[in-house]
């Protein structure tokens, strides 16, 4: 059994599932076809929150001189470090300078009471294009030394992390958070299943994903040395995905924790190996692209290093390294500000939802619930019991499936991510639709990223409001000439 749930549904198959869906409804709802909002409102399009890019662009310093750069590699017969007799193409010098120095620049100092690590540039290993094809060769690497073995995840991790794992011949096994709306990281049922794991010799490793995706989690210096303690014990080797880390304010790395025990303090760096790339900070594209791994553990870096047999050109050394040389702190400051402008302006709309006259006394005075802190790109909502009861919603891809059949938004359910919750996954910061005008009547610019918040949530609450009138899943699904779903068997949500 699972530390999450009762018997798990296989979550290569609720991923799977879950996209083939997708393309069956999206390809009903055509462009003409209209979703209801409140107040008489109408619109078209799919909302588009499914999705995990920042929408952002690129900093204007980066971008400059990613054009230089890009001159430079087009405009030369020989391109930049061609005369370089000590280029290693699987491992540009040049670039693990770059990530040490500024792509792992949170784990130096990340908090008073953090010393943190500096990162050098022989702790890091890259990958071309993306921190995905990084982690893949990681967990690869886990499990040529556990095949067939389990990779502890906490649940509510990346959304097809199941197909990467999978990918490698290990299973997940979910370790729990806590059940209020923090959602922290449960170092109690961590422990019991990392125990249970390693003495029937299963444990391939564990895989944080920190800050969280879809859920941040708020965590203080002594949950993290709790949660450290625990990793330490278990003697497992602990990934650390932290793709989002320069979209929230305050993270601490927890590579960065030195951690007491009987036997002295254990540095974390030491025992886990952080993963992130330079698509969603620096906001990174095509070529300019790569991922970046680092660790205190010398022989595991040198296992995966081996595995990194992709070699970089010298043109994508040189572009990829101007954009990360070239962002400033600030160019990051701005776009958290940024994040957390839409996620008060989301947590405004979900207030008010719950005010509504005839939702509060249909489904009491919180209808929908805000997991996490409140940071990062997306806002991971869950449904009171009474919504699903009323809409005869038995697990998270029905509410996937509802969202987008009827209201057109396009969600992430939470069972992707490894949770049972009856909760889906926004992307707040900047929700699409391309059917949404740039301008007003008067020709004046909008606000594409608030616009489309607001009416994704105008949207949602005319759902909520025809649940409490009486409509179910199935009858609004039937009224756009689809089959319910069934329920998954492991997947149903525990009331």
């Amino acid at each position: 059994m699972n530390a999450v749930g009762r018997s798990a549904a296989d979550l290569r198959e609720v991923v799977d599932r879950s996209e083939a869906r997708k393309r069956v409804v999206r390809a009903r709802l055509r462009d003409d076809l209209g979703f209801a909002g409140t107040r008489g409102r109408g619109y078209a399009g799919v909302v588009d929150a499914y999705h995990g890019d920042t929408g952002l662009a690129m900093a204007e310093a980066a971008a400059a001189a990613r054009e230089v750069a890009w001159k430079e590699v087009n405009e030369s017969e020989f391109p930049p470090g061609y005369g370089d007799p000590d280029y290693d193409k699987r491992q540009p010098r040049r670039l693990l300078e770059a990530a040490a120095h500024r792509m792992f620049a949170a784990l130096s100092r990340p908090a008073p009471d953090v010393p943190g690590v500096r990162v050098e540039p022989d702790q890091v290993v890259v990958a071309p294009y993306s921190s995905t094809l990084l982690l893949e060769e990681v967990v690869a690497q886990l499990a040529s030394r556990c095949p067939g073995g389990a990779l502890v995840c906490p649940e509510m991790f990346y959304k097809n992390a199941p197909l990467h794992v999978a990918k490698s011949g290990l299973r997940i096994e979910r370790s729990a958070v806590t059940a209020d709306d923090a959602a922290r990281i449960d170092p109690v049922a961590l422990a019991e299943l990392l125990a249970r794991l390693s003495n029937a010799g299963e444990l391939a490793g564990v895989l944080l994903t920190l800050p969280g995706n879809p859920v941040v989690a708020d965590y203080t210096t002594r949950e993290l040395l709790d949660i450290g303690r625990v990793l330490v014990d278990s003697g497992a080797r602990v990934v650390c995905d932290m793709a989002f880390d320069h979209l929230v304010a305050g993270h601490v790395p927890i590579a960065a924790m030195r951690v007491p025990t009987a036997h002295g303090e254990v540095a974390m760096f030491d025992r886990v190996l952080t993963v992130t790339g330079n698509s969603k900070g620096y906001n990174a594209s095509g070529p300019t692209k790569i991922g970046a791994a680092c660790t205190g553990d010398a022989r595991w870096l040198g296992e995966v290093r081996e595995r990194l047999t992709i070699a970089f050109q010298r043109e994508t050394t040189h572009l990829a390294a101007a954009v990360i040389e070239n962002t400033p702190d600030a160019y990051f400051e701005a776009n958290r500000a940024l994040a957390q402008r839409q996620q008060r302006r989301a947590l405004r709309r979900i207030a008010e939802i719950n005010r509504c006259d005839r939702i509060a006394a249909r489904f009491g005075p919180a209808a929908l619930r805000p997991l996490g802190s409140g940071h990062g790109m997306f806002s991971t909502i869950e449904f009171a019991p009474e919504v699903l009861a009323a809409a005869g919603i038995e697990d998270t891809p029905q509410l996937e499936d509802l969202l987008l059949a009827v209201a057109g938004i396009d969600s992430v359910g939470l069972l992707r991510t490894g949770s049972e919750r009856a909760a889906v996954r926004l992307n707040v910061l900047t929700p699409r639709n391309r059917h949404t005008p740039a301008r007003t009547d008067d020709g004046e610019p909008v606000q594409r990223r608030v616009s489309v918040l607001d009416e994704m949530f105008d949207r949602l609450e005319r759902v909520l409001l025809d649940i409490a009138d009486g409509r179910t899943y199935a009858e609004a699904v039937a009224s756009r000439g689809l089959t319910p779903l069934a329920a998954m068997g492991g997947g149903r949500i525990a009331r």
